[in-house]
This record gives structure tokens, C-alpha cells and sequence, in this order.
């Protein structure tokens, strides 16, 4: 029998922090200046760290 408490623990010793920077533009925005509708210079852009998951089947962003 495993004692899953235990496992868990040795498990989580084992991981680590993975951070990468992020830029997120708005589409409509992008499009808008591919035809040449919106001056590239209002593109609205964010910049930031976001903490992966790895085992992550889905992405969430906070507002």
C-alpha cells in the first residue's frame, strides 16, 4: 500500500518554478493596423511574468 501523503510530499520537493515574461496585444487592435487603420503607435500592448504550469491543459488570465 503507498501512503499518498507521503508521495505527494516527495513529490512536491521535486518541483519547480518555471516564470517567463509575456507580451498579450489586443486583436482587434492588430488587425486594424494590418490594414492600415490604426496607427501602429495606439496598438495597446501588456507586458508581464506569468507563472507556467506545466501540466496545464488551459490558460487562464486574470482581469
Amino acid at each position: 500500500m503507498i501512503n499518498l501523503d507521503r508521495a505527494l510530499t516527495q513529490a512536491s520537493k521535486n518541483i519547480g518554478v518555471v516564470r517567463v515574461k509575456v507580451k498579450l496585444t489586443n486583436g482587434i487592435d492588430e488587425e486594424l493596423v494590418k490594414r492600415g487603420l490604426l496607427n501602429p503607435n495606439l496598438l495597446r500592448v501588456y507586458e508581464a511574468e506569468a507563472l507556467l504550469d506545466t501540466g496545464a491543459v488551459r490558460t487562464a488570465i486574470p482581469v
